[in-house]
This record gives structure tokens, C-alpha cells and sequence, in this order.
């Protein structure tokens, strides 16, 4: 775990992603929109989501040498998953903070570990971008405004559901 850790305090994406969400949060919060600033945060949670989880299968190589390191995969992948809570949950915090409302950081979280689940499916950080942020900012609205008595399953459900289908792709699919 401290090597993931390790890995995910390092790597230039992640930092500039959490850099931009604080920033843009704080400027959509001074424009008050009519469903706040969280909406905004949620999409750099998202993104950051899936650098954080994406970055060894870009280039292709450094999944392979992290399995032949830590050649149990159930393990590496909880080890991935707590160091992803670790590194990013007081950022996410400090986001929902930045947008008034720090009752939505639980919430920010869930987020957070689906898109890191859509990027360990996917394996390209650009696909599971698209997929997340098309999934949270299009689909999602429109089946709420367009079908109200459709009833979505909370985002508990969602987040354990794609967090349990990338443990199960991660340790049964080859690198």
C-alpha cells in the first residue's frame, strides 16, 4: 500500500486535477448556480477518479511490472482502493468545502471509487472519462427530468456495484 501511495502522491495528473477542481469550484461557488458548486466538484472527483486508476495502463507497461511485484491481485486491488481513499479523501474533503457543502463529501467519495472502477474495466483513462462524465453530467439527468417515476438505485449501489465488477476484471483478466 505505501508503494501506491507512494505512486498516486507523485504523479502530475492527479495533483493538477485536484488543483483545478478547488479552483473551479471556488469560482462557480461566487457565481451561485441554481444546483450549487457540488455538480462541478463531482466532475474533477470523476476525472481524478480515473487518472488515479488509469495511469499504469497508459503506455502499457507499469501494470505488468506492479503484478509482478504484488502478484496477488485481490490484495493489490484493496491495497489500490485504500490508497485512493487515503491520497485523495481529504481532497475530495477539502472540495466539498470549497462548495459549501461538506455533508456531500461522502457522496464525492462514492463518486471518486466508481470512476477508479470504470477505469480499471476500461484501461484507457480517455474512454473511462467519456464514460463517467457522460454517464453522471447526460445520462443520468435526463432519465431523472425525462422518466421522474423511474426509480435510480442511490449511489451506494451503483459505486459497490462497478467497484465489485473491476475487483472481479482485475483479477481474472490479463494485464
Amino acid at each position: 500500500m505505501k508503494a501506491e501511495v507512494s505512486k498516486l502522491v507523485t504523479l502530475p495528473s492527479p495533483a493538477i486535477t485536484v488543483a483545478l477542481t478547488w479552483a473551479v469550484t471556488v469560482l462557480v461557488r461566487q457565481a451561485d448556480p441554481p444546483g450549487g458548486a457540488v455538480p462541478y466538484s463531482q466532475a474533477g472527483v470523476l476525472v481524478l477518479g480515473v487518472l488515479a486508476a488509469g495511469h499504469e495502463y497508459q503506455r502499457g507497461g507499469q501494470i505488468r511490472a506492479t503484478l509482478l511485484a504484488v502478484p496477488r491481485r485481490p490484495l493489490l486491488f484493496a491495497a489500490k482502493t485504500v490508497a485512493l481513499l487515503v491520497t485523495a479523501g481529504p481532497a475530495v474533503f477539502v472540495a466539498a468545502l470549497l462548495a459549501g457543502e461538506p455533508g456531500a463529501t461522502g457522496g464525492l467519495l462514492l463518486d471518486l471509487l466508481l470512476a477508479a472502477g470504470v477505469a480499471t474495466i476500461v484501461r484507457h483513462p480517455v474512454g473511462a472519462t467519456a464514460v463517467v462524465l457522460t454517464a453522471y453530467q447526460i445520462v443520468v439527468p435526463l432519465i431523472r427530468n425525462g422518466l421522474p417515476d423511474v426509480a435510480l438505485p442511490p449511489a451506494p449501489v451503483w459505486s459497490a456495484a462497478i467497484i465489485a465488477a473491476a475487483a472481479v476484471t482485475f483479477h481474472r483478466r490479463d494485464a
